[in-house]
């Protein structure tokens, strides 16, 4: 675990890129729509994607 991890998981869910989108809740990691976004346009990317929070 990191400072930036949380100790526990609360819950988890299968989520559709709509609703991951419009949601209030923070979702980790931050910046997950832009990253699914990337991939299906795009696909997969060349170089390792660091992922912070």
């Amino acid at each position: 675990m990191t400072a930036s991890q949380p100790d526990n998981i609360r819950e988890h869910r299968w989520w559709t890129l709509t609703e991951l989108n419009a949601t209030v809740e923070t979702v980790y990691p931050i910046g997950l729509v832009g990253l699914v976004t990337g991939v299906l346009e795009h696909g997969a990317p060349v170089r390792p994607v660091v992922l912070d929070g």
